[in-house]
């Protein structure tokens, strides 16, 4: 069948771009497509081409993609455009799926049990957790559970060397490594696996049995590769063995829209995809069918400032819309008041289509869902991680509260003692647990029973004190109590802990009347977001950034645009180290993803606060801002003014960090936080040059290094 009867037969409309990528053939092809581009329409396309033109047998083609959900979509879509008895031929599986499949083939070709994959979750948790109270001699949360399963993911998908490993922390500065090689160590000695060991072990089979290999190169003869930027290191290695001389290779994705660097994403290999695979050629998809110019524009100026991207520009297709409009708002409070009227006017009916708000964390949503739950506003989000009420601020203030109504427990005493910043030694503490439990005494008054400092016996007096008045303060005062008066918050700053979930709970303590009622609602609001929280047939909708990826809406508002919020990273410029540009400019595509998920209108939210700046729309707007508006109200999401076309925004002045930066001067000792002491070698203006003790040079932006707490004087 030639091309021109293809098209006819199968009522395909392709743009010249989307006809190449159908018709490019016989070499490693990469087609890099931008948002709402029709991506997937090109590849479903191209895969009928090759049935119906080349004379490619269906079974001959393995479609690879990201998630399960999408390969059944990519089956479905195939299927109503070419049919589904071709559908049912073609080999759609994730990359994990297709590793799956080289284990059980290894075990039937020799007949050796590969290790047993543990899909249950919990059993997965409860060996991290064993490993984390041993190697901490404390209990996880759930979020240190998360966050440690999170690093397993990227050490094992990154392919990290065992000296690599020294650098990977965990909150607090708390080491990886050891509980890394404890949990492969048990893992293997069980001859368990998990879902990251599938592809460890097929890669190191299909380079131990060639055999294998060859049989698979020869029964798939295409390749095509779906989401490519999400794909991991250890995942393009498999695909590069898999496609021998990568003719039949057809990778679709965009580096710009790359967001999952904490799973081991590695949009780098499509910057290299030439050099990997010789003879290859790159195609764009650039025509966006979704956005309004002005979105598109916007989008396109703001991407332009990362560096680690290939150079195209989105075009847009639609017709002109609604300028982009800025809601300025004086706190998070006031954000969150605007966003509810936003939510009620939804409900009274006043717009048409979809309105989504997008954030970067969950943690930004509970506040808002606690407002619209109180208000009976509906709204619609998916089911949440509840890692917010189980983290370990939360957990503390919750424990705090526990031992002021009941100062004879000492399992939450030794849980808390040390952090309320009193100088008590652990053999001190449980020589009072021990004669707490022998006397039937609270444990504070057993704890003054030890040989303490003076010092240290006045802070328990004033503790004690403290945790009686806890029983009858407010909720909003008990917290501030806990964080500014008991010593929780000096605990924090001393552990270089982030406060953000602090700020998430104060903001939710404020709605609640007594601190004898904030459990309860901690509770319930878990069990909301767990199981889904909202009206699912509400047209108002909650979402990150990340689960909003692939997705479109009429209206979108970008919620806590700040510095520390969204960008996750607290500084704006140039960034201390390599690696922390890295993480900036993912930051960028992450903020790039939500403005793309915009069809018609697009709203940003601008806080006029110091502490809430925001670097990146400081890439987007003058440094002249607009009056604010007087008060939030229905009218709030209106046209405030359009973008200026190309503007550069001035680097911010940071008085106070001017001010401490001038004692940091050539030869002046210093610690960092994570490379320990050194001494500065080197300065020119903001920039420093440190020696360290091992030996190593590093250069920093002081001010940012200053900002984040990463540097200090020795």
């Amino acid at each position: 069948m030639d091309y021109n009867t293809f098209k006819t037969q199968y009522g395909l409309r392709l743009d010249p771009q989307q006809e190449a990528a159908v018709r490019s053939t016989g070499m490693p092809v990469l087609l890099l497509a931008v948002p709402g581009s029709g991506k997937t329409t090109a590849l479903i396309a191209r895969l009928g081409y090759l049935i119906a033109c080349c004379g490619v047998s269906p079974s001959q083609i393995l479609t690879m993609t990201y998630t399960v959900s999408a390969t059944a979509d990519m089956r479905q879509r195939f299927a109503a455009c070419f049919g589904v008895q071709p559908a049912r031929q073609i080999a759609f599986r994730t990359i994990n799926g297709v590793c799956a499949w080289i284990l059980r083939l290894y075990e039937q070709r020799t007949g050796r049990k590969v290790f047993t994959l543990v899909s249950d979750e919990s059993q997965l948790n409860a060996i991290v957790g064993e490993l984390y109270r041993k190697q901490f001699e404390e209990f996880a949360t759930e979020s240190d559970l998360r966050s440690l399963r999170t690093q397993i993911t990227y050490i094992k998908n990154r392919m990290l060397r065992d000296e690599e490993l020294d650098d990977l922390q965990l909150d607090g500065g708390l080491p990886v490594a050891p509980l890394y090689r404890a949990y492969c160590q048990t893992l293997r000695a069980r001859r368990l696996m998990d879902f990251d060991d599938q592809l460890v072990y097929a890669l190191q089979i299909l380079h131990r049995c060639p055999d294998i290999l060859a049989d698979l190169r020869r029964r798939f003869q295409v390749l095509c590769v779906d989401e490519a930027q999400d794909t991991s290191l250890i995942q393009h290695r498999i695909i590069r063995l898999l496609a021998g001389d990568g003719r039949g290779l057809f990778m679709v994705g965009d580096e710009d829209q790359s967001i999952y660097g904490f799973r081991a994403a590695c949009p780098e290999a499509l910057m290299e995809f030439e050099a990997t695979y010789p003879g290859a050629r790159v195609l764009f998809l650039e025509r966006n069918y979704r956005s309004t110019p002005q979105i598109v524009d916007v989008a396109n100026r703001f991407i332009q400032h990362n560096t680690a991207r290939r150079p195209k520009r989105m075009v847009a297709v639609s017709p002109a819309g609604s300028p982009v409009r800025v809601h300025h708002c004086r706190s998070r409070e006031d954000q969150y008041q605007a966003l509810a009227t936003l939510g009620r006017e939804m409900a009274e009916g006043k717009y048409r289509g979809t309105v989504a708000v997008l954030y970067r964390d969950n943690d930004t949503a509970l506040p808002l869902i606690d407002l619209l739950e109180r208000q009976n506003i509906p709204y619609r989000t998916r089911q949440m991680e509840g890692a917010f009420f189980t983290s370990r601020i939360v957990r503390d203030v919750l424990d705090i509260l526990t031992l002021a109504n009941n100062p004879k427990d000492t399992d939450t005493f030794l849980r808390i003692y040390y952090k309320f910043n009193i100088p008590i030694a652990r053999l001190h503490a449980q020589n009072a647990v021990n004669q707490a439990h022998q006397a039937g005494s609270d444990v504070w008054t057993a704890l003054r029973h030890q040989e303490l400092s003076r010092r240290a016996d006045g802070q328990v007096q004033s503790l004690v004190s403290h945790l009686r008045l806890l029983r009858h303060d407010s909720a909003s005062r008990a917290l501030e109590r806990i964080v500014q008066e008991m010593g929780y918050g000096e605990y924090l700053d001393r552990n270089y802990l982030d406060r953000g979930r602090l700020t998430i709970l104060q903001m939710l303590v404020q709605s609640v009347p007594t601190v004898g009622a904030l459990p309860a609602r901690l509770q319930s609001l878990q069990q909301l977001v767990r199981e889904g929280a909202g009206n699912p047939e509400s047209r108002f909708i909650l979402s990150t950034i990340h689960s909003s990826k692939g997705l479109e809406y009429d209206r979108v508002v970008l919620a806590d645009v700040a510095d520390g919020i969204l960008p996750k990273l607290p500084v704006e410029g140039s960034m201390a180290t390599p690696e922390e540009m890295a993480a900036l400019e993912e930051e960028r595509r992450l903020f790039y993803v939500g403005i793309t998920r915009a069809r018609k209108e697009l709203t940003l939210i601008r806080f006029d606060r110091f502490d809430l700046h925001s670097s990146f729309l400081d890439l987007l707007f003058p440094s002249q801002k607009p009056v604010p508006p007087k008060a939030p109200g229905p009218s709030s999401f209106l046209p405030k003014f359009s973008l200026p076309a190309g503007y550069t925004a001035p680097k911010r002045r940071d008085p106070k960090m001017e001010v401490l930066a001038k004692e940091f001067y050539v030869n002046t000792p210093v610690r960092h936080r994570q490379f320990g002491h050194g001494i500065i070698v080197d300065r020119e203006e903001d920039t420093v040059v440190i020696r360290f003790d091992s030996g190593e040079k590093k250069r920093f932006n002081l001010s940012s290094a200053l900002r984040v707490k990463a540097l200090e004087l020795a």
